[in-house]
């Protein structure tokens, strides 16, 4: 065989670079797929998918760039390694759900929804266009919640400082301890850390923690350390949480497993002594069909009904 033909056979580096690729993101499902606890797979599921996506658009690119200097251009490797590649570029770009370690075993805490009257699910549940909120560790299982009257939610439809949601008061959602409160951020337009808005988290059974998030700048009424009682006063709905996601006044409800926003792992629960859509539902599980602006919005509707 002439050194000639032994150079077109040879796997070339950038291919053996894809390889590698694939098997760097077979590894990862692999290890998100045994749906450990802990941050670890939190930020390999947020930080994992996109480098490797990067990866491979660059070795991508490099591979071109080498085959144009090296004729011919497209060998039977070099099409194998472009497929892989592109490949693992659409499905780590591809928004899955994140496989939480407490996805197959619910919270076992009695959980009320905590606001007056009738509210209608924005996101949440399983609804097919609630699947957005499942691509974040955290809140793979939360809820966000509007205030809806003949199915919209302002009273003037460009302004959303007219929610019907705005200064609603917030009761408790369980019994617990009160382990983080953030009651100063504006409800106005102001840049933030992250869209949980001004909050508070009660720790209401061991590693399981529920974060009640968009309140209103200064009206949260419990501090650090104290016990609340279900259904106890604790804070109104504002506009502190506002994102592209609900750019309105909400509530929205989570539990995790650590008191660390963002870093957790999402918990399912349930809804005790609630009505979804005016039936009474023993533990309801109330689903969102999005929010969109400017339309009708058409969620499940819930209300507490002791």
């Amino acid at each position: 065989m002439s050194s000639d033909t032994q150079s077109r056979t040879r796997p070339e580096v950038w291919v053996v670079a894809a390889w590698a690729v694939v098997l760097a993101e077979f590894v990862l499902a692999i290890y998100l797929g045994l749906k450990r606890p802990g941050v670890g797979p939190v930020k390999a599921f947020l930080y994992g998918p996109p480098v490797i996506a990067v990866v491979a658009l660059a070795l991508g690119v490099c591979g071109v760039v080498w085959s144009a200097l090296r004729r011919p251009f497209a060998t039977t490797q070099r099409l194998v390694a472009w497929c892989l590649l592109g490949f693992v570029i659409l499905s780590a770009t591809y928004p899955l759900p994140f496989p939480s370690a407490r996805s197959s075993r619910p919270s076992a805490v009695r959980v009320r929804f905590p606001l007056e009257g009738e509210w209608t699910t924005a996101w949440g549940g399983e609804g097919e266009m609630s699947q957005m909120l499942r691509t974040r560790p955290d809140r793979c299982f939360g809820f966000a919640f509007v205030l809806a009257r003949d199915g919209i939610t302002r009273a003037e439809s460009g302004d959303p400082r007219t929610a019907f949601a705005l200064h609603a008061p917030v009761v408790a959602p369980a019994s617990g301890t009160v382990v983080r409160v953030v009651d100063d951020l504006p409800d106005e337009d102001a840049p933030r850390e992250h869209d949980l808005g001004n909050h508070v988290v009660l720790e209401v059974a061991p590693q399981e923690f529920l974060f009640v998030c968009g309140l209103e700048q200064g009206s949260c009424a419990v501090r650090v350390g104290e016990s609340i009682a279900a259904g106890a006063p604790l804070a109104r709905v504002g506009a502190s949480g506002r994102s592209l996601l609900l750019p309105e006044a909400h509530l929205a409800l989570h539990m995790q497993d650590t008191p660390d926003p963002l870093w957790g792992q999402g918990i399912p629960f349930y809804f005790f002594e609630s009505s979804i859509d005016g039936a009474r539902i023993a533990r309801a599980v109330p689903t969102g069909r999005g929010y969109f602006p400017g339309r009708a919005i058409t969620g499940q509707r819930i209300a507490h009904t002791p």
